[in-house]
């Protein structure tokens, strides 16, 4: 179940409640909002009274950057790269054509990357190529890790989430997001695996936990501390 409140000094914190979660816990959405998950069935007035429980806290809580791109930027991606360049030729448009596993990204030397408009842009062409390669390997990949553990889900699928990486339906197929291009491999991994325990455990319960911890060699936490703090390169 999904939903926000309000609060005077967070703004909308965005709230996730959670079948099994026996704690609340708190993160950052790379743009910037606070994201809260707490156990299902606890009221307005709880999640209120967490808020300020942990209110210093998470004063001191590491925000995620805010998306900048640069000429020269490289931004490396499982099994290919993307790099901004310029070009003079073509005033307000965006060339971009691949060269090997080499995504370029041309824009225009008057072009202002501070710009949000610039910057959702480029986070579009960028994504719209990431689905493409998704496609290519990392379902491939994603199969592969399913092949080691011995499951067979009914399929594989590429979604286009950045809040929601990976998703397994009551039909057994996994859908993993073309942002998974972003992660390290070791955290595609995780994603997988934990979309894979799915499988037999349709919820968030300790044996769910338990399952997935064992599918990454006992590293569940680790992992999912890591891609808690990862910052995405692009906007959502």
């Amino acid at each position: 179940m999904k939903g926000y409140i309000e609060d005077k000094e967070f703004g909308k914190i965005h709230v996730e409640l959670r079948r099994g979660m026996t704690s609340v816990r708190f993160t950052y959405h790379t743009d910037g909002q606070l994201l809260m998950r707490a156990p299902l069935g606890v009221s307005v007035a709880d999640l209120q009274r967490m808020v300020d429980m942990n209110r210093e806290r998470l004063r001191t809580f590491p925000r995620p950057d805010s998306v900048t791109f640069h000429v020269g930027q490289v931004i490396e991606c499982y099994k290919c790269q993307v790099v901004i360049e310029s070009q003079s030729r073509m005033p307000g448009y965006i060339l971009n054509h691949w060269e090997g596993d080499t995504l370029h990204l041309q824009v225009h030397e008057s072009a202002n990357l501070d710009d949000d408009n610039v910057k959702r842009t480029l986070s579009s062409v960028i994504g719209r190529a990431m689905d493409v390669q998704a496609h290519a390997v990392l379902l491939p990949f994603a199969q592969r890790v399913a092949d080691e553990l011995g499951l067979q889900p009914a399929g594989f699928e590429v979604g286009r989430g950045m809040r929601k990486l990976g998703h397994c339906t009551v039909k057994k197929v996994i859908q993993l997001s073309r942002n998974l291009m972003f992660l390290p491999e070791l955290l595609i991994r995780y994603v997988i695996c934990h979309e894979l325990a799915h499988l037999t455990h349709m919820n968030h319960s300790p044996e769910f936990h338990a399952l997935c911890d064992q599918y990454t060699g006992g590293h569940e936490k680790d992992l999912e501390q890591q891609l808690r703090h990862f910052r995405f390169p692009i906007l959502k």
